[in-house]
C-alpha cells in the first residue's frame, strides 16, 4: 500500500544521517511499531511518509516514497498552532459519519462533535480522543501515529490498543510504551544510531516485539561470539606463521642461494594474503545503540520511620471548577507513590500542590520533572552549563560524564537545551536531580519521551532508589516495578489500589 525504496534522511543543520538506505512495505493487516533512542529520526520517518515538505525544513532525503494513492492519516505528537485555535466545530467542519466514528464517540462517551472548546485548552487526552475520531471520520487507507500512548491514562490506552489489535488498516506508529508496543505490534522496524550516533542503522522484523527483542539478544550474542572466535583463531594462525616467517627469513639471510628457502618465502607471503583475505569476511563485534544508564547515588536514604507527608485537601479545583475532593495522602519512609486517574481529573494539580507542600514543610531535598520540561529548564542554557553552575573543574568533569552515561555526544553536551529531543530533556531533569543528590522524586509521567530500551534501565534504578518517589504515570511497566503504592485520583478521592 505504502512502500519505501533506498530512503535516506539527512539533517540540514550539521549534515548527520538519521535514517540510511530504507525498504520498508506497509501492507494490509500491518501494525509496525518503530522504536530506538530519542533524537534517531523516527518521528522525521513518519512525516516524509505524510508528506515530503513537512520535513523540508530541517532534513533533506533521498529515495522514493510510493503511495500508491493512498489517503494517510497522521497524528502528530503536538498540535500545529493554527490547530489549538481550532474550536472542536472547526475541527469536524467536514465530517463523515462512519461506523467508525460513531462507536468510538460512544466509548469515549462524546456525544456530539459541535463544541466551541478551543482545542488547545483542552487536555492531552481529551485532545487525543478528538484528534483520532477526526482520523477515523475521514476514513484514512493508512495511519502514522507518532507517540500517540504519551497524554493517554490507562482506559483510553487499553481502547487504542483494541482498536489497533482489530482493524485491518495498516498502522505505523512511534512509540516508547513496551506494554502497548507488546500488545499492538506484529512488526518491529528498530532504528538505531551506532558509534558515537555517527553510523545509523536498522533492522526490520515481522514479529511481535518479546519474540524480536529475545531473537535480537540470542543473534547478538550468537554474532559476538563468533566474531571473537574468529578473531581468536585469526590472531592465533598469524602468530604461528609470524614464528615461520621468522625462522625463514633468518634462515633467508644467511644461506641466499637456497631456491628451496627463496619457494618457501614465496609460499608463506602468499599464505599471508589469503588469511588476511579470508579476514575481510568475518563477523564483526556487534555496534548497536546502547540504552542510557542511571546512577542514583547509593548515598541518599530516607530511613523508613520518617514521616514524609501527611497531606489534607478539602477541594481540587481549577479555575472554580471542583475536579475531585476529601484527598489525604500520608508517606512514610522512602515509599514510592504513583498516581493514575482519568484525563482531566487534575492529577498534576494534585501533584503540583504536593509540591508546594512538601517545599515549605519538608527539610528533605526535592527534585521535580514537570510535564512541560520547559517550565525546569532554560531552553537557552547547554546542557553543561545547566547542570554545572559552580564552574568548578571537578563539577564540570562531573557533568561531561554523566551525560557521557546518558549517551549525549560532545555536541549535544555544547547546544542550546531548546534544539534538543523530549527524550534528552527528561534526562537532564532526571540528571540534575542524581548531581543534586535529591531525597524525595516528583515525577510527572516520568516515562512518557524515554525509548523501550531506556524505560527498563530507568526502572530499574527508580527501583533501587533509597528515597522518596511521588509520580504520575500511565506507564503499566513502572507501576508494576518501581511503585510501591498505587492511588487512583477520581472525583471523590484519592483511593489507594496497590
Amino acid at each position: 500500500m505504502v512502500e519505501l525504496h533506498n530512503i535516506t534522511i539527512t539533517t540540514k543543520k550539521d549534515d548527520r544521517t538519521l535514517i540510511q538506505n530504507l525498504d520498508l512495505t506497509l501492507q494490509t493487516g500491518d501494525k509496525i511499531a518503530i522504536i530506538g533512542e530519542e533524537g534517531n529520526g523516527k518521528s522525521s520517518l513518519l512525516k516524509l511518509i505524510c508528506a515530503e515538505q513537512m520535513i523540508a525544513g530541517y532534513c533533506t532525503f533521498a529515495g522514493n516514497v510510493l503511495r500508491n494513492e493512498c489517503s494517510i492519516g497522521f497524528l502528530s505528537q503536538e498540535l500545529s498552532d493554527e490547530e489549538k485555535q481550532m474550536t472542536v466545530a472547526d475541527f469536524f467542519a467536514e465530517n463523515q459519519w462512519t461506523k467508525e466514528l460513531v462507536r468510538a464517540m460512544d466509548d469515549f462517551g462524546i456525544h456530539a462533535l459541535d463544541s466551541d472548546k478551543k482545542l488547545g485548552v483542552l487536555s492531552g487526552g481529551e485532545r487525543f480522543k478528538y484528534r483520532i475520531l477526526s482520523l477515523l471520520a475521514q476514513k484514512h487507507d493508512v495511519l502514522l501515529l507518532d507517540e500517540p500512548t504519551n497524554d493517554l491514562d490507562i482506559q483510553t490506552m487499553e481502547w487504542l490498543e483494541e482498536f489497533i489489535q482489530q482493524t485491518a488498516i495498516p498502522v505505523l506508529y512511534v512509540s516508547h510504551d513496551e506494554t502497548f508496543i507488546a500488545n499492538t505490534a506484529n512488526g518491529i522496524l528498530h532504528m538505531e544510531l551506532t558509534k558515537r550516533k555517527q553510523v545509523p542503522k536498522y533492522t526490520f522484523s515481522r514479529e511481535p516485539y518479546e519474540n524480536y527483542l529475545a531473537n535480537r539478544k540470542n543473534n547478538l550474542s550468537k554474532q559476538e561470539q563468533i566474531a571473537k572466535k574468529q578473531a581468536s583463531n585469526h590472531r592465533k594462525q598469524m602468530e604461528k606463521w609470524h614464528d615461520i616467517w621468522n625462522k625463514a627469513e633468518h634462515q633467508h639471510r644467511n644461506v641466499r642461494s637456497d631456491p628451496r628457502l627463496q619457494k618457501k618465502i614465496k609460499s608463506l607471503k602468499n599464505q599471508r594474503e589469503r588469511m588476511e583475505k579470508a579476514s575481510e569476511s568475518f563477523l564483526e563485534v556487534p555496534s548497536v545503540e546502547e540504552a542510557s544508564e542511571f546512577r542514583f547515588d547509593s548515598a541518599v536514604h530516607v530511613p523508613g520511620s520518617k514521616q514524609i507527608l501527611d497531606y489534607s485537601l478539602e477541594v481540587l479545583q481549577i479555575a472554580n471548577k471542583q475536579l475531585s475532593k476529601q484527598i489525604h495522602l500520608s508517606i512514610k519512609g522512602s515509599e514510592k507513590v504513583a498516581i493514575i486517574g482519568e484525563n482531566g481529573i487534575g492529577k498534576t494539580t494534585l501533584l503540583k500542590k504536593i509540591m508546594d507542600e512538601l517545599v515549605h514543610h519538608s527539610s528533605l531535598k526535592i527534585g521535580y520533572m514537570p510535564q512541560n520540561y520547559e517550565d525546569r529548564l532554560d531552553s537557552t542554557k547547554t546542557p553543561i552549563e545547566y547542570l554545572d553552575t559552580t564552574g568548578m573543574k571537578d563539577a564540570i568533569t562531573k557533568a561531561y560524564t554523566h551525560l557521557g552515561s546518558m549517551k549525549f555526544t560532545k555536541d549535544e553536551m555544547h547546544q542550546p537545551i531548546k534544539n534538543l529531543s523530549g527524550g534528552q530533556k527528561a534526562k537532564l531533569l532526571l540528571l540534575k536531580m542524581i548531581l543534586d543528590q535529591c531525597e524525595i522524586l516528583i515525577l510527572d509521567e516520568p516515562t512518557r519521551n524515554l525509548s523501550p530500551l531506556t524505560t527498563p534501565v530507568l526502572c530499574r534504578a527508580l527501583t533501587a532508589f533509597d528515597g522518596v518517589i511521588i509520580s504520575i504515570s500511565h506507564d503499566r511497566r513502572y507501576l508494576h516495578e518501581v511503585a510501591t503504592a498505587v492511588y487512583e485520583l477520581t472525583s471523590d478521592g484519592l483511593t489507594k489500589i496497590k
